[in-house]
C-alpha cells in the first residue's frame, strides 16, 4: 500500500477577503501533473499525493526527506497568477494551500509574479529551526497579563533586506511558524504542545 497525503486548496481573494470561484489550479510533482478548479466556496477537490513513509519524520538521524514537493499555479483570468514552489506534502496528512488571488490592474498586466518559494524543512536540512537565539544583553520585559494580537505585520525576508510586508492573522503566523519547527506527524509520537506553547512568548 502506498503512502499518500492529501493537497487541499483553497483560494481566497486579499487577505481571505472572498473565496474565488473558478481559480484553475496545476499542481506537478515527482512524474506527474494533476488539475483542479475551485468551486463557490473557492475549495477544489482534495488530491491524493504520493509521499515517503511518515516513519521517516520520526527518525532522529534520517537522511531521506521524509515528505513529497509539489508546485502549485493558481490562474483565472482577471487576476495575478500565484506560483508556490516546494509545498510540502507528508504522509497521513493534510497539507493546505490557500493561494491569495489579486485583482489584475492595467499596471500590472505584464508583470509576471515572482513565485513563492517554500525552503526545505529546517529538521531536514538541519539549518537550526528558529534562528539566532536573542542578545543577552536584552533589558527583560514582562507584561502583568498575556497580548494576543489579532493581526501581526510580518516583513518577508531578512531584517535589513528590501522585502514586502505582509499583515496576517496572529494564528496563521503561529501556525507557520510551527510547521517550521516540528513536522506535521509528530502531533502523537513526540508531543510538541510544549514547545508549541513557548512559540507566542
Amino acid at each position: 500500500m502506498k503512502n499518500t497525503g492529501i493537497l487541499r486548496i483553497q483560494a481566497f481573494g486579499a487577505r481571505q477577503s472572498s473565496p474565488i470561484e473558478g481559480v484553475l489550479v496545476t499542481v506537478s510533482g515527482n512524474g506527474f501533473t494533476a488539475q483542479r478548479i475551485t468551486d463557490e466556496t473557492g475549495t477544489a477537490a482534495d488530491l491524493s499525493i504520493e509521499a515517503p513513509s511518515c516513519a521517516l519524520s520520526l527518525q532522529e538521524d534520517n537522511t531521506i526527506r521524509p515528505y513529497a514537493v509539489v508546485d502549485l499555479t493558481a490562474a483565472k483570468a482577471g487576476f495575478r497568477t500565484v506560483r508556490i514552489q516546494g509545498v510540502q506534502i507528508f504522509a497521513g496528512q493534510v497539507t493546505l494551500a490557500q493561494p491569495e488571488m489579486i485583482p489584475e490592474t492595467e499596471e500590472d498586466r505584464d508583470v509576471v509574479n515572482p513565485p513563492i518559494v517554500i525552503p526545505e524543512h529546517s529538521l531536514f536540512t538541519g539549518d537550526g529551526g528558529s534562528g539566532p537565539d536573542p542578545m543577552e544583553n536584552c533589558v527583560p520585559r514582562v507584561l502583568d497579563r498575556v497580548i494576543i494580537p489579532k493581526n501581526i505585520t510580518v516583513h518577508l525576508g531578512k531584517p535589513a533586506a528590501s522585502a514586502r510586508n505582509v499583515t496576517v492573522s496572529f494564528r496563521d503566523y503561529i501556525a507557520n511558524v510551527a510547521s517550521s519547527e516540528v513536522y506535521p506527524t509528530w502531533a502523537d509520537e513526540n508531543n510538541p504542545t510544549g514547545q508549541l506553547n513557548c512559540l507566542p512568548t
